[in-house]
């Protein structure tokens, strides 16, 4: 069977999911994997329908002067962790702002000079070594490697050139059994390491509790006498100051320099939290928030589902407890609903970290409740802040500004701080 005849075409701009955009002579557009703006390309159409086509660059016959030769062995073997490798680190940043801008325009509906007169770029972490956990993937010989992008072909890796040295160290001395996913975790503070996995047929098990539920010798061999084994090891990262326990089963930033950015983007959106009464961290975590921007606030209410999070919430945040002068509620349950109790104090700021889906109707319809005048809003991903923001525009809010950072460099991930 022939292969059908490539396509080429000229790349526009980067947008959200990081393809490029490009439109076919029927006029549809076509997603690239692969390209950058300005670029010819040859491409092989993957997905075709009625509206848009998605493809992926064989062949690149006008290089983008931003385009390099990705240094990672592993990314030129079919990686799929760094996705944005062939891209100049410089003109990555650039383009994300780009996104994110053209993503409130167009499916925020929000006007071009507002969105430009409000967003603005933030900081970045360092573009190599800033991550402090990884996943794995067990190979059928016992190696170790990440999934090939949009595929579960594994590629061999023995370290990772975005990921802390301590996890590559870890890396190098070990042997996980096929299929076996496994997470590693670093603290930059202690270098302590902590691990849990999964094995294939505890992943097909819908309702069962996540853990490591095979013992060390059975699934991962190898791992150095110092790692903390299960959900509940747990590392100490200090961030702003402060030391965070955080649990290998507790969601954490890419690393505390990621971390870091945001809580002084968080503290430059709601100023008001150095004289606030009462603030809610929701979908607050660890704690992250709550113990750092929050610290001067006489109440604290945080929301967060994870037991795993609320957990290490409760010791980041056991300094606050019986003081009297402040004091804090942990409060696990989904931020949409959770509703403040009638005779509960106002609430004078919100900061809300939400998953990639964002708020969404129920957490914008908390956000209401809560009747709060200022937000600030985490988001990770642009797609999600645009509709977020549209949704509490409907609601009367106001967006006041855009801090967009860049804590995963290398990747399309983009990270927004916004002041409504």
């Amino acid at each position: 069977m022939s292969m059908p005849e490539p396509v080429t075409l000229r790349a526009e701009r980067m947008v959200a999911g990081g393809d490029a955009l490009a439109h076919l002579a029927d006029g549809r557009v076509a997603f690239l994997t692969g390209a950058l703006p300005g670029e010819e390309v040859d491409v092989a159409i993957r997905n075709d329908r009625k509206d848009f086509v998605k493809a992926t660059v064989t062949d690149v016959l006008d290089p983008s002067s931003e385009r390099v030769e990705p240094p990672c062995p592993h990314r030129r073997a079919g990686c799929g962790g760094c996705g944005w490798m062939h891209f100049l680190p410089g003109a990555q940043f650039a383009a994300k702002v780009e996104i994110v801008a053209e993503s409130l325009r167009r499916v925020g509906r929000f006007d071009e000079n507002t969105v430009d007169s409000l967003i603005r770029m933030g900081g970045a972490v360092d573009p190599y070594g800033y991550r402090t956990t990884v996943r794995l993937v067990g190979l059928p010989d016992g190696g170790v490697g990440f999934r090939e992008e949009r595929s579960d072909e594994v590629v061999r890796i023995d370290h990772c050139q975005v990921a802390h040295e301590n996890l590559s160290r870890v890396v190098r001395e070990i042997d996980i059994a096929p299929g076996v996913e496994l997470t590693l975790r670093t603290s930059a503070a202690t270098n302590g390491v902590t691990a849990r996995w999964t094995r294939p047929e505890d992943r097909q098990r819908r309702n069962e509790k996540r853990r490591s539920s095979a013992a060390p010798g059975e699934s991962v061999r190898g791992l150095p006498a110092d790692v903390h084994i299960g959900d509940r090891a747990f590392l100490i990262e200090r961030i702003a100051g402060r030391n965070l326990q955080v649990s290998a089963a507790s969601f954490f930033q890419s690393g505390p320099a990621g971390a870091e950015l945001l809580v002084d983007a968080v503290g430059r959106a709601a100023p008001e939290l150095v004289t606030a009464d009462h603030a809610v961290d929701a979908y607050g975590g660890v704690g992250l928030f709550a113990a750092t921007v929050m610290d001067a606030v006489r109440r604290v209410t945080l929301i967060e589902s994870a037991r795993s999070s609320c957990f290490d919430a409760r010791e980041n945040l056991s300094n606050r407890a019986g003081t009297g002068s402040k004091s804090v509620e942990i409060v696990r349950s989904d931020v949409g609903d959770w509703k403040p109790g009638e005779d509960a104090d106002p609430i004078d700021v919100v900061v809300a970290d939400p998953a990639r889906p964002g708020l969404a109707k129920p957490g914008t319809a908390a956000m209401v409740r809560m009747n709060a005048p200022v937000i600030a809003l985490v988001s990770c991903d642009p797609v999600s802040l645009a509709r977020d923001a549209r949704l509490l525009a409907e609601a009367a809010y106001a967006m006041e500004s855009i801090e967009v950072l860049d804590l995963f460099p290398q990747t399309p991930h983009v990270e927004c701080v916004t002041r409504f």
